[in-house]
């Protein structure tokens, strides 16, 4: 059966056309101008990818997640959901703010997105985020070099989303009440979500194939992350062009749906993936894929922590864990840790950094880590963020 969403309840703060035909009006609120970050982050409170979050974290609420990893109802949760504007006009406008006030939040590009009603501001802790959430105070890492370019004061409160965001991944943005209804269509009770960064390789399919024969598992739900990646990562829109051509390729339809999640990547090991298994949950999965070292960064995580976390914290999902996946040349085919007995020297390095070195290089990758389709994309050129 599709799970209920997480808390109970699928929220939807996306307001009416009348809220939207008036935009005119909001003109006399204070306004302030999101990052990209907070503009994915502000959409999916609103469709409800973060349920039953309908807000950005108060002072409370950033308090109990950053100390205890739960909300305060006592739900588990790991990521606070942190609004804290910076550059000198949104400082401004920031301090002149008060408890009860409604401000209008424009996009990173400057159009209206969303009312904020404030319950409240804070001084953002900005260490304590940093360190609880994602272990480590080192700015080396992406997502901490990001907390200390925020502001220094938070805002908290409910908001109304007045539109979606343009994206143009638009066929493949299904918010979690679009993909609920095509499961059901197709007829599936039970949905295991595969979280993806990178385009696929034999690894990747070699873990989705077993998955899909599971006896307990109807359908099998893609759904790369294609919001703000790191610098070395793939481009956003080659993850979804080599995605399309390997899945309208090499599966069957009624087995596999393809979306996209566009937010902000969170490399935070193991309070990430509880995170991601949430957030899917919410778009209608039962299961969740968890192989090695999943939303980790460098050397800041063990990359079997994320194994592990599900048993600590239950969120209502179903982990189906995985270890390292590879090519032996002995057994002549993919295989992993836990079945093949030869030697390491035997294993075909399926990484993404290997991956891109020989795309880097100008080399030909090995017909025993890709498919072909997926390789005539990559090796076009371009094809990381720089």
């Amino acid at each position: 059966m599709i799970p209920q969403p997480y808390g109970g309840r699928l929220v939807n703060r996306l307001v009416g056309h009348g809220a939207r035909d008036g935009m005119d009006d909001y003109a006399s609120l204070p306004s302030i101008q999101l990052t990209l970050d907070e503009s994915y982050d502000a959409e999916k409170i609103g469709i409800g990818a973060y349920s039953p979050l309908e807000g950005f974290s108060s002072e409370a609420e950033f308090e109990s997640i950053t100390s205890g990893t739960k909300l305060e109802n006592g739900l588990p949760w790991s990521m606070p959901v942190v609004l804290a504007p910076s550059g000198r006009r949104n400082t401004e406008t920031v301090e002149s703010l008060r408890a009860g006030d409604t401000v209008l939040l424009n996009d990173h590009l400057g159009s209206p997105l969303a009312l904020l009603h404030l319950s409240g501001k804070y001084a953002l802790r900005k260490d304590r985020f940093a360190e609880q959430v994602y272990g480590t105070k080192d700015t080396k890492h992406p997502n901490v070099e990001e907390i200390h370019n925020m502001g220094t004061t938070a805002l908290g409160g409910s908001i109304d989303l007045l539109r979606r965001l343009d994206s143009p991944f638009l066929k493949y943005e299904l918010t979690p009440e679009e993909s609920r209804e095509q499961f059901s269509r197709k007829g599936w009770k039970n949905v295991a979500a595969y979280q993806a960064r990178n385009p696929p390789h034999l690894a990747h399919e070699y873990i989705q194939r077993i998955t899909l024969e599971r006896d307990d598992v109807d359908g099998l739900f893609i759904q790369p992350v294609v919001g703000k990646l790191k610098k070395g990562d793939y481009k956003p829109e080659v993850i979804m062009e080599a995605y399309d051509a390997f899945v309208s390729r090499y599966y069957r339809e009624e087995s596999v749906l393809l979306g996209s999640l566009s937010i902000s990547m969170r490399y935070a090991g193991p309070k990430a993936v509880l995170f991601y298994a949430i957030v899917r949950r919410n778009y209608g999965c039962s299961h969740y894929i968890v192989g090695r070292d999943q939303a980790g960064v460098g050397s800041y995580y063990d990359p079997y922590a994320g194994h592990r976390v599900f048993d600590e914290f239950d969120v209502g999902v179903t982990p189906i864990r995985y270890n390292e996946t590879f090519y032996c040349s002995d057994c002549k085919g993919m295989t992993s840790t836990k079945v093949c007995p030869h030697p390491e020297s035997s294993r075909v390095n399926t990484s993404q950094t290997r991956i891109r070195r020989i795309l880097a290089e100008g080399g030909e990758i090995p017909h025993e880590i890709i498919r072909p389709e997926v390789a005539s994309i990559l090796a076009r050129g371009n094809v990381i963020i720089e």
